[in-house]
């Protein structure tokens, strides 16, 4: 019985504080500050604090006897009234957010229209943006400015088996223009065996970087000597401007082909 009435107190929006005196309440007469301390194991102060919460929530009245406050719970079908009054609060609060919402979203859409862009520094700090682009990759597809031989010098041939590796397991199909270079010829053979389509541009167009479009995020990799860096960035118009980019180089190399 005491467990099931607490949590129904508890129900009403009220702390467990509040829902243990008023437990502590409803079992007697009226009882002291000093009482309901000892009764609810709290000390004196926070006792008076949360009587002085209940008696302004209706629930608690007091009296005194002789000059000293005693305290008492409401009769028990008061408790509906009470709802009733936190069902009426609650209306009009959901009508004064109602009010409020078309200037709430405005504020929202002006923080979404700000790119998220996130930064990594030094080896690790690549790796984890690699993984982004795969742990966090809905689309299930990836389109990459590629330059595998700066990416196999500087991350080291074991990593980038580890990523197309975990790639392939996971379904992602990467589409990449990669320069005509012997490390790019080589990458290119294998496209078969690991999901991925790769276009060759000429050697001399060849860079020092590589970019990664993917969802609504390029990752936009660095391997400057001894200052490894990433940057994700988040954005849609970014994100759409970089694949049109991309569509284009592409279309033009079959056109040449």
């Amino acid at each position: 019985m005491l467990g099931k009435l607490r949590k129904a107190l508890q129900s009403m929006n009220l702390t467990e504080k509040e829902s243990t005196i008023l437990d502590i309440l409803f079992r007697y007469d009226s009882l002291k500050v000093s009482a309901i301390a000892q009764h609810t194991h709290l000390n004196r102060t926070t006792a008076y604090v949360i009587l002085k919460s209940l008696l302004r929530k209706g629930l608690v009245t007091s009296s005194f006897k002789n000059n000293v406050s005693e305290f008492q719970a409401v009769q028990p079908k008061m408790l509906l009234n009470y709802i009733e009054r936190e069902k009426d609060l609650l209306e009009r609060q959901k009508e004064e957010i109602k009010k409020i919402l078309p200037q709430l979203n405005s504020i929202r859409a002006n923080l979404d229209a700000v790119p998220k862009v996130t930064f990594y520094e030094g080896k690790e700090g690549v790796k984890q943006a690699y993984e982004d682009t795969l742990d966090n990759n809905i689309g299930k597809q990836i389109f990459v400015f590629s330059g595998p031989d700066i990416v196999f010098q500087e991350m080291g041939e074991a990593y980038v088996d580890y990523y197309v590796s975990k790639r392939k397991r996971l379904g992602i199909r990467s589409f990449q223009i990669a320069p005509n270079t012997p490390k790019g010829k080589t990458i290119q053979a294998m496209d078969k065996e690991v999901l991925r389509q790769t276009k060759l541009i000429p050697a001399e167009f060849s860079f020092d970087t590589e970019m990664v479009m993917y969802d609504d995020k390029v990752g936009i990799f660095s391997f400057t000597k001894d200052k490894l860096m990433a940057v994700i960035i988040e954005d849609k118009a970014i994100v759409n401007t970089l694949l049109a980019l991309y569509r284009y180089i592409n279309m033009s190399i079959e056109d040449s082909a």
